[in-house]
């Protein structure tokens, strides 16, 4: 029998049993800040619950909080706080990533088209609904114009700036919408703007990819080729690494 949820209670839910909402708005989670975010929970816990309604089956179904499930579960977690709610909850979700997670401006600008069909609205009513000014609903449905190649970059690089799409947008043809871009991407290259950042890597993981590393290397090492001298150093710097590492396994082991 499901559960019988009731709206604005906190509940404590397994992350396992959280279905993701089919309709939601973020198509891409950036990896850096998705990283920045679970060890940031792995230190101080989930902060803000997540919001969740029930499908037809009665399985809990994220409304908001997507990106707060995946770090968490990143961060070795089975469980994260909720709270039910029901009505409306597409719209609730959408507003919710616009006002705490910052939405990539191709997926507001899909998004927003595809509220503005399924309920009927004109510009000044979704405006209305969102919170926002007509002016700015108008400025980024015009996002939607660009050709799938440039939407598609922009869902993955997340320092391409909302106004170099807009600009693009207003170009009459896609050809000249791509060749506007381009130009953008071919500047900003040369200053390293449009990279997206490798995610950071702590003292703790480099070192343990060095010593990976070092392992494979000396694995089937050629040693015997080698010069006495180049063999009889070798060795000392193995027995110094044996040393080591037979002093913090057995400090770990306590």
């Amino acid at each position: 029998m499901a559960t019988k949820y009731v709206k604005g209670k906190l509940y404590n839910l397994k992350i396992s049993d959280l279905q993701p909402d089919p309709n939601q708005a973020r198509s891409f989670m950036e990896p850096i800040a998705l990283n920045e975010l679970a060890a940031s929970i792995g230190k101080l816990g989930v902060l803000v619950p997540i919001q969740f309604c029930q499908n037809d089956q009665g399985a809990p179904v994220i409304v908001s909080g997507h990106r707060r499930v995946k770090a968490a579960e990143m961060a070795g977690m089975t469980e994260i706080s909720g709270t039910f709610t029901d009505g409306d909850t597409r719209l609730q979700g959408f507003v919710d990533n616009l006002q705490r997670e910052g939405l990539n401006p191709v997926d507001e600008a899909e998004q927003m088209a595809s509220l503005m069909k399924d309920y009927t609205f004109n510009q000044y009513q979704l405006a209305d609904a969102l919170g926002k000014d007509q002016s700015s609903v108008s400025k980024t449905l015009t996002l939607n114009k660009l050709p799938e190649d440039i939407r598609s970059a922009c869902r993955t690089n997340p320092n391409i700036p909302k106004s170099v799409l807009l600009d693009a947008a207003q170009m009459s043809t896609e050809a000249n919408m791509r060749r506007k871009f381009q130009r953008y991407m071919d500047q900003a290259a040369k200053t390293g703007q449009t990279s997206v950042q490798k995610p950071k890597v702590s003292k703790q993981r480099a070192l343990i990819t060095k010593t990976d590393n070092l392992t494979g290397e000396l694995d089937g090492l050629s040693w015997r080729e080698w010069s006495q001298d180049d063999r009889n150093d070798l060795a000392n710097a193995l027995v110094g690494i044996r040393d080591k590492a037979d002093g913090l396994l057995a400090d770990m082991a306590q």
